[in-house]
């Protein structure tokens, strides 16, 4: 019989894809099953299935039919081999193609094939991860860079947003690689520019919070989506992000990089965030998986660090432990482990960094039984997070768990400790490498201790697995076949037009309206005369710590942006400064250096626009290198300073507080082991942390008095308020017409000001939902528990509303909707793995 007069052509059709489909399958498996390394052919031998060109940017791209885009520097010593008529990079220069330089071969099998030819010392070079003191220029390698580049350092940080154009971040990143080819003692792995979150030359988009304010996991999945683009064509290809801790702390600094306090939210906007940096997609917005716009993204800080006892921060010594009264410990894993299953193709997060904390269950016992900070401990890595969470991804620790924030370890050395981490289950040391070979030389000092310790062949295990998960993040993104970028697109496509919209239009879903008295922010109308407003200028004290600031009194809005839409009144000031002597003997601005509007002029505006933030701790820490005091004041002694500091109450209201109620705690939950003596004789007890009857320092508490004063002119007023923590809205509520607020500040801007106008001149209505409970008082923030969502007593306003959880108003008043129902419940609980 004649088969083909019997199918019809449709089927006939679909037969012949079947075929094609089967004989490409055969051909990749036959591939992958082949014996490496495989001689090649001559170049340019058989058919030919490939085709090289020169590119405009000075390198060369090699495009195999079928297949994966080669870049390579011509002259740098890498040649291209030929095998089977496709084109590939001969990475060793042993003329031969190896499993890891196969293109057709799956990433993670690539990974570990290359572990085994890569040297112990240079495997240690891949661990360090410095913030790099190299110059950056379009032109030349600095010796520093090349130094580096030569010792086996392949995380890279970029340069800084803003601090470089395109063309110098194209020719930085291409001479850098175009180095790596040529050195021949080392395996010629292209380096990874890594990153946190950026700003200057990439669209601008609400923080995580914000983010979280939107209750709308797909604005998270486009900014993920659109983000990676522009990071990739600037040659950026790790974040460290995405923070997801848990805020069930009010008072903790760290609260702007969150997706709020609620877990399952956060589960949500992680798993959301995630996939859209992960993954790449298609022109028809298909997720294809690993690709040319993918970013690794490390999830952090595992396991968590928003339960930080009396909201004090980690990065410091005074804000070393995580505590869990309410046993919810493995509640604050939960968007952890929902990362480990994405919905998109990538399947799950890269990467992750760990938190600095110790955490102390509610009866004091160490979490997992050791009083260890996160990057040590075996009971968080090795034994929770990948034995019993399947988990096997590249682990970077916090930057300065080995110096000024090694909790739990101060007494090892510091061979010892970066021994610790490696056994614990880190894979590399974050902030590490500044000093070039004496950096790798104390980390070979670890690994022989290690031999010692565990025996040469365990301990060569520890490298080779830790090593084989950082290559995994070089393999994936597609880097070692083409690490070379393009200025036409790092031109092109940070911060473009479309994510720029995108990115305004986020920012106005995030504003989250919570008083509306009287519809004073209503759907505009058209036509009528500008109405007059008054937007007094607000004063910022001079800042220490990290980031030094002089004093400011700027207008709350750029008065351009709001000269669009009113007729502003704002406040002038003093042509003499009468502040402190700056370090050129020069006056700075004081607070009566500004002159404030009359009582009669404000109260010839329409109403009034205050922007303020709100209540700011100004509470001292202690031994934190590089000082965060404000006097920048250490004495360089852990022991002189567990002595003689003293505990303060963080503030979540403007005036002064005092703890001194009877649901302050006592006794501290978390505190350091110190030795103490007692009647003779020398024993260990635990440091007592409590602030009972201390009160705390807040440095803008002006903010509320111009509040106030402004509301006693005006006819109307509306608060706009750049929040990064819950606060006390007793203070002025009452007071005022309209209350706006946009999440931000700390680490992460501010809401931009045309997206609160957009708000204010009733162009959008607003739709954001509260991702934080507001507390009635600062007993409510007492009683409640660092580890637990979601348990205080919310403020209950004059209209009526209490600011919980998901509460948000729009034109018509309190927003219920499908998010409301969805989130509006009960909050999940984390269990231990069984």
């Amino acid at each position: 019989m004649n088969i083909s007069k019997v199918i019809s052509s449709k089927q006939k059709s679909l037969l012949v894809f079947v075929l094609l489909v089967c004989i490409s399958a055969l051909f990749f498996s036959c591939n992958t099953s082949e014996v490496y390394p495989i001689k090649p052919d001559p170049l340019g031998s058989g058919t030919v299935k490939w085709k090289e060109v020169s590119t405009p940017d000075g390198w060369t791209m090699v495009t195999n039919e079928v297949g994966t885009t080669l870049g390579y520097s011509k002259g740098s010593g890498l040649e291209i081999i030929q095998v089977k008529g496709f084109a590939f990079k001969d990475l060793n220069r042993n003329n031969l193609l190896d499993q890891f330089e196969d293109w057709r071969v799956d990433f993670e099998t690539r990974a570990k094939s290359m572990v085994e030819e890569i040297p112990i010392e240079q495997m240690m070079g891949m661990k360090m991860n410095p913030f790099g003191s190299w110059k950056v220029n379009p032109d030349a390698l600095d010796s520093i860079m090349k130094n580096s580049l030569e010792l086996g350092y392949r995380q890279l940080r970029a340069p800084r947003g803003g601090t470089a154009d395109a063309k110098t971040k194209v020719n930085w990143n291409n001479m850098v690689q175009e180095y790596i080819e040529t050195l021949n003692n080392v395996v010629c792995i292209p380096a990874v520019w890594i990153d946190d979150p950026r700003s200057g030359d990439v669209s601008n988009w609400p923080s995580n919070l914000g983010l979280a304010a939107t209750f709308d996991p797909q604005i998270g999945a486009q900014y993920g989506q659109m983000m990676s683009k522009e990071w990739r064509a600037m040659g950026i290809s790790m974040q460290v992000a995405t923070q997801m801790d848990l805020a069930t702390e009010p008072r903790w600094l760290r609260i702007p990089g969150t997706f709020g306090e609620d877990p399952a939210l956060s589960v949500d906007m992680a798993k959301a965030v995630i996939n859209g940096w992960q993954s790449t997609y298609d022109d028809d917005g298909n997720d294809i998986g690993w690709g040319k716009n993918s970013v690794n993204n490390q999830m952090k800080h595992f396991s968590g660090d928003g339960a930080a006892e009396g909201g004090r921060e980690s990065h410091t010594r005074d804000g070393a432990y995580n505590v869990f009264p309410g046993g919810q410990f493995f509640t604050h894993t939960l968007p952890f482990i929902a990362c480990m299953n994405l919905p998109g193709k990538t399947k799950t997060v890269t990467a992750a960094m760990t938190n600095y904390s110790i955490g102390i269950e509610k009866d004091g016992s160490p979490v997992g039984g050791e009083r260890l900070g996160t990057s040590f401990s075996p009971y968080k890595i090795n034994k929770l997070l990948r034995e019993q969470y399947g988990w096997d991804g590249y682990i970077l620790t916090d930057f300065g768990i080995l110096t000024s924030k090694n909790y739990g370890v101060e007494n090892l050395t510091p061979v010892e400790k970066r021994l610790a981490t490696l056994e614990a289950g880190c894979d590399a040391f974050g902030g590490e490498g500044g000093d070039g070979q004496k950096s790798v030389d104390l980390a070979m000092e670890a690994y022989k201790l290690g031999v010692t310790k565990l025996g040469e062949t365990e301990m060569n295990e520890i490298m080779k697995l830790s090593t084989e998960r950082i290559l995994r993040t070089h393999f994936n993104i597609g880097i070692v076949d083409n690490p070379y970028l393009n200025l036409e697109e790092a031109s092109a496509i940070p911060n473009n037009a479309a994510h720029i919209s995108a990115g305004h239009q986020a920012h106005v879903k995030s504003i989250v309206m919570l008083k509306n008295a009287d519809g004073i922010i209503r759907e505009a109308t058209q036509g009528g005369e500008k109405p007059k407003v008054y937007i007094p200028r607000v004063y910022l004290a001079a800042t220490g710590g990290w980031s030094r600031t002089p004093a400011s009194a700027n207008p709350g809005f750029n008065l351009d942006s709001v000269g669009k839409y009113y007729n502003v009144l704002t406040d002038e000031l003093a042509k003499t400064f009468t502040g402190p002597l700056d370090n050129e003997g020069k006056p700075t601005l004081s607070p009566n250096d500004i002159i404030r509007a009359s009582k009669e002029e404000i109260a010839q505006c329409k109403f009034a626009i205050v922007r303020i933030s709100n209540p700011k701790n100004g509470n001292p820490t202690y031994v934190e290198s590089g000082g965060m005091r404000d006097d920048a004041r250490t004495s360089g002694s852990l022991k002189v300073e567990e002595k003689e500091f003293t505990y303060l109450p963080i503030s979540l209201k403007y005036r002064p507080y005092t703890a001194n109620s009877k649901f302050v705690r006592l006794e501290s939950i978390g505190g350091d082991m110190i030795e103490v003596t007692e009647n003779g004789v020398k024993k260990m007890v635990k440091e007592n942390r409590s602030y009972f009857k201390q009160t705390g320092i807040i440095t803008n508490e002006s903010h509320l008095d111009l509040v106030l004063n402004t509301a006693s002119s005006a006819q109307k007023t509306i608060v706009v308020l750049d929040v990064s923590n819950p606060m006390i809205f007793s203070e002025f509520e009452r007071h005022v017409d309209a209350i706006l607020i946009g999440f931000g500040g700390g680490r992460s801007g501010n809401v931009p000001d045309n997206a609160f106008l957009e708000i204010i001149t009733g162009q959008t209505e607003p739709s954001g939902l509260l991702p934080l409970q507001m507390p009635a008082n600062m007993e409510t923030v007492e009683v409640q528990f660092e580890d637990v969502p979601r348990d205080m007593q919310c403020y209950f306003d004059r209209e009526g509303n209490i600011y919980d959880f998901a509460f948000g108003l729009n034109w018509s008043g309190v927003i219920n909707d499908e998010r409301t129902a969805k989130y509006k419940v009960p909050p999940i609980v984390g269990e231990p793995p069984k």
